[in-house]
């Protein structure tokens, strides 16, 4: 089977900064023209539930401008340049809730829009986190950490009210280490 079916008729760079966003004209495969928008960058991101000795999980209330809202999320940020995907996460747990971590678990990694970027985001888990700094957020973060009970973070993405589809992704995908390694009481 043919990875790229459609031919690329046209290519133009709309915006390279912060992101490059590119509109393409396409020859899909069954003769149809289409329009494409997307952002052609492979960024790698890492995204981190961290979790304290005492089955808290340390979480971060975001202001996210196209929402008007701020969201309950785990901690997550770019992978720079050569950085290795564990360098990342202990780097952005310090940055955006002042935290480290002894262990840190990792999930499968997942496209999360492959129809509009080509961005690959690495889940984790990070145990046995403590709050040894004062976050160093960058100019344009707003955001507030908030350590709660990990049973209360779950009673959240149960009904709905973790709205973050990558944040809701790392805890499905955290939750079944956390139950059998005794982090998660009842039903959760």
């Amino acid at each position: 089977m043919d990875d790229a079916p459609w031919k690329i008729l046209e290519t133009r760079i709309l915006a390279d900064e912060p992101v490059r966003i590119v509109h393409e004209r396409l020859l899909s495969h069954t003769g149809a023209l289409l329009d494409y928008y997307y952002q052609p960058r492979k960024v790698r991101v890492v995204f981190v539930l961290p979790v304290t000795d005492e089955h808290t999980a340390v979480m971060i209330r975001q202001y996210r401008h196209p929402t008007r809202r701020r969201l309950i999320e785990v901690p997550a940020g770019k992978v720079d340049p050569g950085e290795a995907l564990e360098e990342a996460v202990r780097r952005e747990l310090m940055e955006e809730v002042g935290a480290a971590a002894d262990q840190l678990v990792s999930f499968p990694a997942f496209y999360p829009q492959p129809s509009f970027n080509a961005a690959v985001f690495h889940p984790f888990l990070a145990i046995n986190v403590r709050i040894v700094n004062t976050p160093e957020l960058e100019g344009g973060e707003l955001i507030e950490p908030l350590e709660m009970p990990l049973n209360e973070v779950y009673e959240l993405l149960d009904r709905g009210e973790i709205e973050d589809a990558s944040t809701a992704l790392t805890l499905f995908y955290a939750r079944p280490w956390l139950a059998s390694h005794g982090f998660l009481t009842g039903n959760p």
